[in-house]
């Protein structure tokens, strides 16, 4: 996991769960050590899936490597070099480890052009108000999804809760509307792979860190249920329903399918 943004911050880490599950289907677990490495200070950004998830990893022999950042891959000798970052005793420190198989999440950054223009803030991002989507200096400017300054996960589902906010009030103001500005409250979502029929769904706030779940039981959990959903069910939706610009989310699921919030 590299120290930049990227598109699904849980994306880097599914890897890992599935080669475990790989390697103990061939039978060779215990001749393979699996590392996973992050340049992050925890292994997920909210607390209740980084309990979870680093409990999937102690269960597996996985071994988790925070404040990891790799700097450099040397492909024939196979050695992959990690700067350690964070504020201890050995951060500044390079370490250099042995592998035979690395799967590498790069280094994302924003698109050239929208970086040189007067759209971006200091980081390169199109600058927009995280409530309205409304650009902080260009008004008749709105932008969502990967490009905008969103502190937010960048996910399809961010983009699509954020969809339902951009059209209504990027409509109202085409309309000249005194209706009040819907605001996006940072939903997102990040399924966590962790076998071939089981993930755990996390869906949360990335504004407040706070889990806000669409069914009724602990998405913490590791449910073939959600795997399903996101196998078989999110596809469909994608394809039919926001291309089309009719899915903005499961906003009004949560209100049927987990409607006290219990978990």
């Amino acid at each position: 996991m590299p120290a930049t943004p990227v598109k699904c911050a849980g994306a880097p880490q599914k890897i890992a769960y599935l080669a475990d599950e790989l390697f103990r289907a061939k039978g060779i677990r215990n001749q393979v050590d699996v590392n996973y490495y992050t340049a992050l200070g925890k292994i997920f950004a909210i607390d209740k899936y980084a309990d979870a998830m680093n409990a999937v990893a102690k269960s597996r022999d996985i071994s988790v490597n925070l404040f990891h950042d790799l700097v450099a891959v040397d492909g024939p000798a196979k050695q992959a070099t990690f700067k350690i970052l964070g504020s201890g005793p050995r951060a500044g420190e390079s370490v250099t480890v042995p592998y035979e198989f690395l799967h590498v999440t790069p280094p994302m950054k924003p698109y050239d052009f929208i970086k040189r223009s007067a759209l971006a803030n200091a980081a390169g991002f199109v600058d927009v108000n995280q409530y309205t989507l409304q650009h902080s200096k260009f008004s008749n400017v709105y932008a969502l999804g990967d490009c905008s300054s969103l502190p937010t996960s960048k996910t399809a589902a961010a983009a699509a809760a954020q969809s339902r906010v951009l059209k209504h009030n990027l409509l109202s103001q085409i309309k000249g509307s005194s209706v009040p500005a819907l605001e996006y409250d940072g939903y997102t979502s990040c399924p966590l792979v962790t076998g071939k029929h089981k993930l755990v769904l996390a869906e949360f706030s990335g504004y407040t860190g706070t889990p806000q779940e669409t069914f009724f039981f602990n998405q913490a959990n590791e449910h073939a249920f959600s795997y399903w959903l996101t196998a078989d069910v999110l596809p469909a939706v994608y394809w039919n329903s926001m291309l089309k610009g009719t899915w903005n989310g499961p906003s009004a699921i949560r209100k049927v399918a987990n409607p006290t919030s219990a978990n």
